[in-house]
C-alpha cells in the first residue's frame, strides 16, 4: 500500500476512534443536559419533552450514528448553552486560536533553528553550554507561569502590552499583534527549549556524515555546507517534532487563553465543559482532533519530501 494512502487511512480511523471515545465519555459524565437548560424546578413532563426533542431519549448507538452522519455533512449540532450551531461558534473562535498557534510556532522555529545550529557549530564552548542551560530552564517552566510573569513585567510594570483581551485583525493589525504577542511568547518558549536540543543534536549528527566531509573537501564555503547540506538533513527530525509540538500548542492554548482572556477555542472548551454542553463538547473535541491529525498528516508528507529514501506513492 502506498505511503500516502496508508497515512490517509490512518487519519480516517483515528478520527472515527476519537469521535466514538468522545461521545462515550461525554455521555458518561454526570448531569442532565435537559435539566441544565430548564433548571432544577422544571416538571418531569417538560424534562421528558426536551429530552425527546434533543434526541436524548434514544439509545446511545442511535444517537452516535445520527451525530456522526450530521458531522460528515458539516453539521455538528446545536449548542445547548448558546442556542447556535456548533460550527458557527467554532468558526467565530478559530481565528484567535489559529493566530496564536501560528505566531507561537513562527517564534519557536525562528529562535530554535539559529540557536540549535550555533550550539552545534560551537560544540563544547560557553555558547553551547549557555544554549543547553537555557533550553533546560525553558523545559522546566510551564507556559502559564511564563504568561503570568510576562503580564506582571511587561504589561503591568512597563505598560508595553495589554494585560489581556483580543483585537481582531480586521480592526487593527498592530493591535492584533500586540494582543497576541505575550501569549505567543509564553506558548513558544517551552517549544523553543525542546526544538533547540533537537536541532543541535541533528546538526551534530549531520556534520559527522561523509557527504559533509566531501563537501568541505571540495572547498565549499562553510556557510554553504551548513545551510545547504547539513541543515537539510537536520530538518527531517525537526519537522516531525514541530508537528508534535503543534498538538501540544493546541492543548496549551486552553490555559493560555484563560490567563490572557482570549476568546478562542480554549475558553470555549472550558465553558462547554462547565455547562455540560454535550453537542459543543463533542464538536470541539472532534474538530481539534481533526486539526491535530491534519497537522500530523502534513508533517508526514513533508517528511517524505525531505527524505529521498521515502516516496509518497510507494
Amino acid at each position: 500500500m502506498p505511503y500516502l494512502l496508508r497515512r490517509l487511512l490512518g487519519l480516517v480511523l483515528t478520527l472515527l476512534l476519537v469521535s466514538l471515545i468522545t461521545f462515550a465519555v461525554v455521555h458518561v459524565l454526570p448531569g442532565d443536559p435537559a435539566m441544565l437548560i430548564l433548571g432544577h424546578e422544571a416538571s418531569p413532563e417538560s424534562l421528558a419533552g426536551l429530552r425527546a426533542a434533543l434526541g436524548l431519549d434514544r439509545p446511545l448507538p442511535a444517537q452516535y450514528l445520527s451525530w456522526l452522519a450530521g458531522a460528515l455533512h458539516g453539521d455538528l449540532g446545536m449548542s445547548l448553552r448558546h442556542n447556535l450551531p456548533v460550527g458557527q461558534l467554532i468558526a467565530e473562535r478559530l481565528p484567535v486560536t489559529a493566530s496564536l498557534a501560528a505566531l507561537a510556532t513562527l517564534l519557536a522555529v525562528g529562535l530554535a533553528l539559529p540557536l540549535g545550529m550555533l550550539a552545534a557549530v560551537r560544540q563544547g564552548t560557553a555558547v553551547d553550554l549557555g544554549v543547553l542551560v537555557l533550553s533546560q530552564v525553558g523545559v522546566a517552566l510551564p507556559a502559564f507561569w511564563i504568561g503570568i510573569l510576562l503580564i506582571v513585567t511587561l504589561a503591568v510594570g512597563r505598560h508595553l502590552f495589554p494585560t489581556g483581551g483580543y483585537v481582531p485583525w480586521s480592526a487593527s493589525v498592530p493591535g492584533a499583534l500586540r494582543s497576541l504577542a505575550l501569549p505567543a511568547v509564553a506558548l513558544s518558549l517551552p517549544m523553543v527549549a525542546v526544538l533547540v536540543r533537537l536541532v543541535r543534536n541533528a546538526m551534530l549528527d549531520e556534520l559527522g556524515r561523509d557527504h559533509i566531509r566531501t563537501a568541505r573537501a571540495k572547498g565549499l564555503p562553510e556557510r554553504t555546507v551548513l545551510l545547504r547540506h547539513a541543515l537539510r538533513g537536520a530538518l527531517i527530525p525537526t519537522v516531525t517534532m514541530v508537528g508534535l509540538q503543534l498538538g501540544f500548542l493546541l492543548g496549551g492554548s486552553i490555559v493560555i487563553e484563560q490567563v490572557f482572556s482570549l476568546p478562542g477555542l480554549g475558553r470555549l472548551v472550558l465553558s462547554a465543559i462547565a455547562n455540560r454542553d454535550v453537542p459543543l463538547i463533542q464538536g470541539l473535541v472532534v474538530f481539534i482532533a481533526t486539526l491535530a491529525v491534519a497537522i500530523n498528516f502534513t508533517v508526514d508528507v513533508l517528511y517524505a519530501a525531505l527524505d529521498p529514501r521515502l516516496s509518497l506513492w510507494k
